[in-house]
């Protein structure tokens, strides 16, 4: 598999809008990988996990061509993750769009998708794939399991297993320490790639519910080694900061470092 981390941030993003903290200062006039877009990630050329409201941008920067797109996962419904309207534009009038795309999500999600657009999937050209949790759902050659996160109660949001010609990535960003049924079903997948958050980073770091601080993120990334999933083949990567967290990327890079975790950056492409 290849992904891209198309974007890095929580929702303010960084330098955060509006924001006069000397954190958001500082990457405005750094620049380059303290620069960070709100999260979301374009796997092998054809899938996004998370559109959110920089995603039009990214594809830009990115050279994301958006034609061979087959499938769009969304964690949950906060809109940092997830943009509904521009899914209107898939609409005869406002784009030629001659097929249809598997979108992924929970029910939930679903529904503010189409709150937002007052129209059918039909009209979208998409194809919705409700991801129940623990159970794998398939899309072409990729399959895909929902485990319910720790964040945003009533929303039904998911962290993402994906399976890919005998690889296997687990993307868990928006959550914090899972509940007891939901390390259950991640018991023993041994996973190749492994992406968590740290939303709280330095300045939160026992953070563990609905997000993550850098000692919850370690201690994730631990219960994924006793449960049998990470071994030392398996590449461990961060991502999800927020302004508030008060870290810029080098002292992030010297602090997960001590535990064997790469900090992710925007524009960042790993191969597995």
């Amino acid at each position: 598999m290849k992904l891209m981390f198309l974007g890095t941030a929580a929702a303010e993003g960084i330098p955060a809008l509006w924001c006069e903290c000397e954190y958001c200062v500082k990457a405005a006039k750094i620049g380059g990988k303290e620069i960070r877009h709100r999260t979301g990630y374009w796997l092998d050329d054809d899938t996004v996990i998370d559109f959110g409201p920089d995603f039009y941008s990214q594809s830009l920067t990115y050279g994301i061509d958006l034609r061979q797109m087959k499938r769009v996962l969304f964690t949950h419904a906060h809109e940092d993750h997830m943009s509904p309207l521009e899914f209107g534009n898939r609409r005869n009038g406002f784009s030629q769009v001659g097929k249809k795309i598997d979108v992924i999500s929970s029910g939930i999600s679903f529904k503010h998708m189409l709150q937002a657009n007052g129209i059918e999937f039909a009209d979208l050209k998409i194809n919705p794939i409700v991801a129940p949790c623990g159970q794998w759902v398939v899309s072409g050659d990729v399959e895909v399991m929902g485990i319910p996160a720790d964040h945003a109660p009533g929303l039904v949001p998911l962290i993402f297993l994906i399976r890919r010609k005998g690889k296997t990535l687990l993307l868990a960003h928006d959550t914090g320490m899972l509940s007891e049924s939901a390390w259950e079903m991640l018991k023993n997948i041994e996973l190749s790639a492994v992406v968590l958050e740290s939303t709280g980073s330095l300045r939160y770091p026992e953070m563990e519910n609905n997000h993550l601080g850098i000692n919850g993120t370690v201690r994730f990334r631990d219960r994924l080694k006793e449960l049998g999933c990470v071994a030392d083949g398996t590449v461990v990567y961060v991502t999800h900061f927020s302004h508030n967290g008060h870290a810029m990327h080098d002292e992030l890079c010297a602090e997960f470092s001590k535990h064997g975790i790469e900090v992710a950056y925007d524009g960042l492409v790993i191969e597995f």
